[in-house]
């Protein structure tokens, strides 16, 4: 009798063997994990027996040989041959990753040198080493897209507010939509600097959970948080293209509050961010004029 591989061993074997499909139908250059979670959970009762649960989330950045963005037909292909958790892939193209790096792009030089290397078809960047991020202008550039995104997102609930006391329950739960949208895009730049183009709210809340779960907890936490996200998730074409497409005063009352308060939180935790970003800065400048000044007393030294 062979022995019963653990939940852990059983759940490794699963995840390669998917690696496996994936690179067999999308042929990537390299695949890099930059966030893994776990969870676990027990079911007790009269008919099982104790059976414990685990659930793992990955987000995955793929490198591509050519430009072209197969990231949303590889995000399709995890949703339906991934079951054991989810799984959120991005996906850049080799040039576009190697010139992002010598920009100093705090993503993909964090990915690169602190993510794990899932597979590798020809070594790409392996043998050359990634340079170390340059903080100086970090919190310049994050303060710079929270104060574009943050009145944009300001604007999408003021406009949601209006539409709910005209009784427009499915225009309100779309501008809503646009409010999480537009806030989700400044947690990813100011927290990871990363720059998504895509508008699916459940992609962009669990490319979040790479730096806080406190925005996916928000919203998905039960099964009526769930429903009530679903609506406003199809909120994005079918407030437009669907005559059926109806949203009762109930939801869209909670949806609002619900958005209000997440705005709320990323302000807070964007500040929180850029404080953080403003203090690595003025660290790396003290440290480099540290350097700096020795530098210049061992050529006086020497002279």
């Amino acid at each position: 009798m062979e022995p019963k591989l653990s939940s852990e061993a059983e759940h490794a074997v699963h995840f390669r063997a998917f690696i496996q499909r994936l690179v067999q139908k999308f042929e990537p250059l390299q695949i890099f994990s930059f966030s893994q979670h776990s969870y676990s959970h027990t079911s007790q009762g009269c008919f099982n027996d104790n059976q414990c649960h685990f659930k793992y989330d990955y987000c995955l950045l793929a490198i591509t040989e050519t430009a072209t963005r197969i990231d949303y037909e590889m995000q399709d292909f995890a949703n339906a041959d991934y079951q054991q958790g989810t799984i959120t892939i991005i996906g850049h193209g080799r040039q576009s990753v190697i010139e992002a790096v010598q920009q100093n792009s705090r993503f993909f030089i964090s990915v690169l040198s602190c993510g794990k290397l899932l597979y590798s078809k020809n070594g790409l960047l392996d043998h050359d080493p990634i340079p170390a991020f340059i903080p100086t202008k970090g919190a310049i550039k994050a303060i710079r897209h929270y104060e574009y995104r943050i009145p944009l997102a300001d604007g999408f609930l003021m406009c949601a507010s209006e539409c709910l006391e005209k009784k427009q329950f499915g225009i309100c739960t779309f501008m809503l939509h646009q409010a999480v949208e537009q806030t989700c895009i400044c947690l990813l730049r100011v927290h990871i600097a990363y720059r998504s183009e895509f508008h699916n709210l459940y992609r962009l809340l669990r490319l979040c959970t790479c730096f806080s779960e406190k925005p996916f907890q928000l919203f998905l936490s039960t099964p009526e948080d769930e429903r009530l996200f679903d609506i406003m998730a199809k909120s994005y074409s079918g407030s437009r293209y669907k005559d059926d497409f109806k949203v009762s005063r109930q939801d869209a009352e909670f949806l609002y509050q619900r958005v209000a308060f997440f705005v709320l939180l990323a302000k807070e935790m964007c500040k929180e961010k850029i404080a953080l970003l403003a203090k690595s800065a003025a660290d790396f400048a003290a440290l480099k004029n540290t350097d700096q000044v020795q530098t210049e007393k061992i050529l006086q030294i020497n002279i």
